[in-house]
């Protein structure tokens, strides 16, 4: 019955909506995938590679990745794939005897524990957003998003190594590791309890094929593969994939775009006297209290704006520049409604 209950929890939270006319609540690239690279991708797919087992990750893909990472002593024996990140996280949680993670933090980390049925512990964040001190035990597994999801902030590298200097296994969640720029993935080669997890989700638009990739030391690596399933990366997603990494140039003009996106909504957020974090994410987020949160839901909701709710605030992804101009021109309506409202 226990594992029924966390089943149920779970398809709860993942209840498909119908898609408001403006989405900006799962952090997704408002640019589709270029045409141009699918149309390449499509005319050199092998028809053949349709009927086998086709390896995952191909030998090819492994070592582009290993290039894009492009740390010194980072080899393709230190990368492995999943089906996106999350079955990463998913996987790397069966590992380990006990979850550890700072509210507010990515849900999918108390999901999957326990759906898994595995112990977690939830500690909030420290008022300056840091990471508060914690006795973590050898078998434990500590979950940090980098920048953090849903704040956006991004922790300093103190507060990493002092996870990583005990007996603890840290995974850093670098899903938003393009818009941040920010990476700590070169402590794995002083680390060996510590894997970083990205995604293609976010800022190569390929979220529907699902593409992660887990970077750690050797021996973590072969274990993960020992416990992942095989095959688990389909053909077509690491064609995408490759020919992402092929045409980096243009997702880069991209990303440039939703960075001066963000950086320009922050601003009007803050003249309008907004609470808001440092974001370096593909998203801001506003602290709000619980009953402004549900003034904002119902405007939103009416005008067909579908935003990320959260007790703390609200979170909302960047999208294009007129997505976000209607946005703006809305939290400057509900400001000048009630002006007294977020004093």
């Amino acid at each position: 019955m226990r594992v029924l209950e966390n089943v149920f929890s779970r398809t709860v939270e993942y209840k498909s909506e119908e898609r408001a006319e403006i989405y900006l609540a799962l952090n997704e690239n408002p640019f589709p995938f270029p045409e141009e690279i699918l149309i390449d991708v499509f005319k050199s797919i092998d028809l053949d590679n349709f009927r086998i087992y086709y390896d995952s990750p191909d030998a090819e893909f492994l070592k582009k990745l290993s290039t894009y990472v492009g740390i010194d002593g980072i080899y393709e024996r230190n990368i492995s794939v999943g089906n996106g990140a999350d079955e990463i996280i998913y996987v790397i949680l069966s590992m380990f005897e006990r979850a550890i993670f700072f509210t507010p933090t990515y849900s999918c980390y108390k999901i999957f524990s326990r759906a898994l049925g595995v112990q977690y512990v939830e500690i909030p964040l420290e008022d300056n957003f840091r990471i508060p001190n914690f006795n973590f035990k050898e078998g434990d597994v500590v979950f940090v998003p980098n920048p953090n999801n849903p704040t956006g902030h991004i922790f300093p590298v103190e507060d990493i190594e002092r996870i990583l200097k005990s007996k603890a296994f840290l995974v850093l969640d670098e899903a938003y590791y393009e818009f941040s720029k920010v990476t700590y993935v070169d402590l794995i080669k002083r680390y060996e309890n510590l894997a970083v997890v990205r995604t293609f989700s976010k800022a190569f638009s390929l979220a529907a094929q699902r593409i992660g990739y887990v970077i750690s030391n050797e021996k973590f690596i072969e274990a993960y593969n020992r416990v992942r399933l095989p095959y688990n990366l389909n053909y077509i997603s690491q064609l995408l994939a490759k020919a992402a990494l092929d045409n980096l140039e243009l997702f880069e003009r991209r990303i440039d775009y939703i960075i001066t996106e963000r950086e320009r909504v922050l601003d009007k957020a803050k003249q309008l006297g907004f609470n808001v974090t440092d974001s370096k994410g593909n998203f801001i987020f506003i602290f709000l209290k619980k009953e402004e949160i549900e003034d904002i839901k119902v405007r939103f909701i009416s005008k067909g704006i579908a935003v990320r709710y959260f007790d703390e605030g609200i979170r909302i992804s960047i999208g294009l520049r007129e997505e976000n101009d209607i946005i703006l021109a809305e939290l400057e309506r509900l400001r000048g409604s009630r002006g007294d409202f977020y004093e």
